[in-house]
């Protein structure tokens, strides 16, 4: 639907009919035409039908789309080596956060989810394992600046209904590592967004892995994949993640309302730490 790595989640969600066979995001003028139309549509159907201009052109303008981050590769859950090797070090939960946002057409939501508890597996002085608990249970909302508190604790009621996360049957998610191998893409260029409230970029420059493993979310599990960067000084590991996910791959496919749809890509910003 807001690991250090930090993960960030966004998700546009695709208009009714449009042609998106890969989950790819339609485009931004497609969606607001489309948004502009059903209000139309419904003022017409009303005998209210009158729309100025200017009305319609801050439609258009106005739609908000998901962070430009990178699109986690999303497959069928892998199977995890349980031979790990190397010394089990612990997640250091205060120092470790997960934001999220979500977006829609007319806005988005951010928020964080805290970490339970999680360890990773070093070897020579390389990540080989790991695996972290999320308290999707106790995850909450906290933006945009200037939103009221009333409105931020409605939409968290909702978050955790069965419309979305279902907390009162997964209270928990999880990601396990399948595996961590060195990054051999070319350099990452961040764009500048202002929304996200702590991580500032929404990717990862001079990422140094590229990281895959199975998210389990809502009782469903999905291998994503993901460049990272993973920095194992001393007796300290941290690492940094940032990337969208399509919330449908995890069985959450509420649309919002028909004038103002929610986005399927939903940012995660990651940041871990570890210590010995």
């Amino acid at each position: 639907m807001a690991l250090s790595p930090v993960i960030q989640l966004s998700s546009p969600h695709s208009i009714p009919g449009a042609d998106d066979p890969d989950g790819t995001i339609v485009s931004r003028s497609a969606r607001c035409r489309y948004v502009v139309c059903v209000i139309i549509k419904k003022q017409f159907m009303k005998k209210e039908f009158f729309i100025m201009p200017g009305v319609v052109l801050f439609s258009i303008i106005s739609c908000t789309n998901a962070p430009e981050s990178d699109k986690a590769k999303t497959t069928d859950a892998k199977e995890v080596n349980q031979s790990k090797t190397g010394e089990k070090w612990n997640l250091n939960v205060s120092d470790s956060k997960i934001e999220w946002i979500g977006t829609k057409v007319t806005g988005y939501h951010i928020g964080m989810v805290p970490l339970k508890n999680g360890d990773i597996y070093v070897d020579n002085g390389q990540v080989t394992g790991g695996k972290f608990v999320m308290d999707i249970a106790n995850m909450n909302v906290s933006g945009p600046k200037g939103v009221d508190t009333a409105s931020n604790k409605k939409l968290l009621g909702h978050l955790k209904s069965a419309d979305f996360f279902d907390v009162n049957k997964y209270p928990d998610a999880t990601f396990e590592l399948t595996d961590v191998k060195p990054y051999t893409g070319g350099p990452v260029k961040d764009t500048a967004d202002a929304r996200q409230d702590e991580i500032s970029e929404y990717k990862v420059t001079n990422p140094t892995h590229l990281v895959s493993g199975n998210l389990t979310l809502k009782g469903v599990t999905r291998n994503i994949e993901f460049p990272a960067r993973i920095t194992v000084s001393g007796n300290t590991a941290e690492a940094i993640a940032k990337f969208n996910i399509n919330r449908k791959e995890w069985g959450i496919v509420y649309k919002g309302k028909p004038d103002d749809l929610i986005r399927d890509d939903v940012h995660l910003g990651i940041s871990i730490k570890a210590s010995k």
